[in-house]
């Protein structure tokens, strides 16, 4: 039997071959009547030959050729070369399978060329053929879940695991369509779940155990706490302070390195240096870190993000000396930024 596997989701295409493999080794023979053939420069009588051998002591023979698609693209006269070998397959035995798995196309101009393959479109034609696309699933949905929280929630139902949709939103939210990635949380958000006796996986569980979540709420913080967003910062610290999931000396850190970087992109911008040389000084080579570094420190001046920075080292300094506990001062310094901060939305003077 003929089996194609291509398209962007390598995960689901890995997966369907795993499938297969297992429903194929009854009798624990398999690995031994198994050929794995590198696409580039294989030839249709080697390919058949492997295709056709019969399986030894074995109830089944599988023979998986990688790229062979890709690697013969839409050469001219390919299709009058490889027509013995498709007209070939109908004659396989029962016991054997061919499977043409074919890797995620990389780059715009390959993104259709296995799909434009002739020799694909003679395979489509060969009885009984098992030719599967494995596209990239949107995460999104017009009327209702997206196509990677539909295959969560049943990937969730074939192992059993109970999960609550907001759990899936927020999983689907922070990993998009990355499916390998996906999965790996779900069994991890499952066995911390069922080791606690919580029964389904909760959005809270996303939120303290997966690394994307955590990261999210610190930059959160951070930013809260830098822009002088006292309320919100403090609710959001007393939050990851309370449940434990980020130690007080961690969120300092990334406060001080935050502040130092406020701190040379002021001076810059009022000496009118560019972006780039903000880039250049900070070492934010540009996307969102860079464009927000950039909104901040256009809301302040120098002597605000050094005086916010000194506030943070006498913190830094009171908590060591045992003056002060680590919470108190993160505390301490949200309200000292808070009172220097600028009202919402108003720009240093002379700043473009």
């Amino acid at each position: 039997m003929l089996h194609v596997y291509y398209g962007a989701d390598d995960f689901r295409s890995s997966e369907a071959l795993a499938a297969l493999r297992a429903s194929l080794d009854d009798d624990g023979m398999l690995s031994t009547n198994t050929s794995v053939l590198p696409g580039r420069g294989l030839t249709q009588q080697v390919l058949t030959q492997h295709a056709t051998a019969v399986p030894f002591l074995a109830g089944a023979r599988l023979v998986i050729a990688e790229g062979l698609l890709t690697a013969l693209g839409s050469r001219r006269g390919l299709t009058e070369e490889w027509r013995p070998f498709v007209d070939a397959l109908p004659l396989l035995p029962p016991s054997n399978h061919l499977v043409l798995v074919e890797p995620a196309p990389r780059g715009r101009d390959n993104r259709e060329g296995v799909g434009r393959s002739p020799l694909l479109r003679l395979l489509r034609n060969v009885p009984d053929a098992d030719i599967v696309e494995f596209g990239e699933l949107k995460t999104w949905g017009r009327d209702g879940p997206s196509e990677v929280g539909r295959w969560l929630h049943a990937r969730a139902q074939e192992r059993g695991i109970a999960i609550e949709d907001r759990a899936i939103d927020a999983l689907v939210e922070l990993m998009g369509a990355n499916l390998r990635s996906l999965a790996q949380e779900l069994d991890k958000l499952a066995a911390y779940s069922a080791a606690r006796g919580d029964g389904a996986i909760t959005a809270a569980h996303v939120d303290l155990l997966t690394p994307l979540a955590r990261d999210e709420n610190i930059f959160a913080i951070v930013d809260a706490i830098v822009e002088g967003r006292a309320d919100q910062a403090l609710q959001l610290l007393r939050r990851v302070l309370d449940d434990g999931s980020v130690a007080p000396g961690y969120l300092q850190v990334m406060v001080a390195r935050q502040l130092r970087h406020l701190v040379r992109a002021t001076e810059l911008l009022e000496r009118h240096a560019s972006q780039q040389e903000i880039a250049d000084a900070t070492g934010l080579r540009g996307g969102f870190p860079l464009t927000k570094l950039m909104r901040q420190a256009r809301l302040t001046s120098s002597a605000a993000a050094e005086a916010n920075l000194r506030d943070l080292e006498a913190a830094d300094f009171s908590v060591k000396t045992g003056r002060m506990s680590d919470e108190l001062a993160l505390e301490l310094v949200v309200c000292r930024l808070a009172a220097r901060a600028p009202k919402a939305g108003r720009r240093r003077s002379g700043v473009g």
